[in-house]
């Protein structure tokens, strides 16, 4: 991790950890982090399946703004062809797998449908805002390429999600603004968009 990069992560820290008394909600949870590559190219870049799971605070009520931290483990696969050992090509592609371990730190602006100060059973809410993508660290299967990571990958998205009780499930598609490595190690440097879907349980902390 880069040293902006470090700098984002601590202020977020200070902002989350010296205010607990201003939130009105902390939220545990985790789920699927689903890969989406916009542009496959000559690598045929595919998306695999991956996870998440972190913590997040909501401050206010009925509109509110969530700042989070969460663990993504995404997973790329990308194809190139194979060759004999004299170097022709033997019809078949080998491929690779790419998988990178990032801090995923969203920070929505929302609205509940229901007021809250009701006290219904259930909510519907939606949201929507830029969510960073800090690189820890990454593997490829393939010592054959040296690559490096973007140190900070930046998006915008939103989605929509449910409450019971003290649970909640949703769900939410983010839009990638930049790509995934840097440099030219590769023929496409993909931009890759990221579906989730979460669930886990809710606290609340004040009304």
């Amino acid at each position: 991790m880069n040293h902006s990069a470090r700098i984002t992560l601590l202020a977020l820290l200070v902002f989350i950890l010296s205010m607990p008394m201003m939130a009105q909600q902390l939220r545990l949870g985790g789920g699927y982090s689903g890969s989406n590559v916009v542009e496959a190219g000559d690598e045929q870049w595919v998306g695999r399946a991956g996870y998440l799971l972190g913590a997040d605070m909501a401050f206010g009520s009925t509109w509110f703004l969530r700042p989070g931290i969460f663990l993504n483990v995404r997973n790329l696969n990308y194809s190139i062809a194979g060759l004999d050992p004299n170097g022709d090509p033997t019809g078949t592609d080998v491929e690779f797998q790419y998988t990178s371990r990032s801090l995923r730190v969203p920070l929505h602006v929302g609205r509940r449908l229901f007021d809250p100060a009701d006290d219904t059973a259930l909510n519907i809410y939606l949201f929507a805002g830029p969510t960073a993508l800090l690189n820890l660290n990454a593997d490829l299967d393939n010592d054959a390429l040296n690559v490096s990571t973007s140190p900070a990958q930046w998006y915008l998205g939103g989605g929509a999600g449910l409450e019971v009780a003290f649970l909640f499930v949703e769900a939410g598609y983010d839009v990638a603004m930049t790509n995934v490595f840097e440099g030219q190690t590769f023929r496409t440097n993909p931009k890759v968009n990221n579906a989730y879907a979460l669930a886990g349980l809710r606290f609340n902390l004040a009304q």
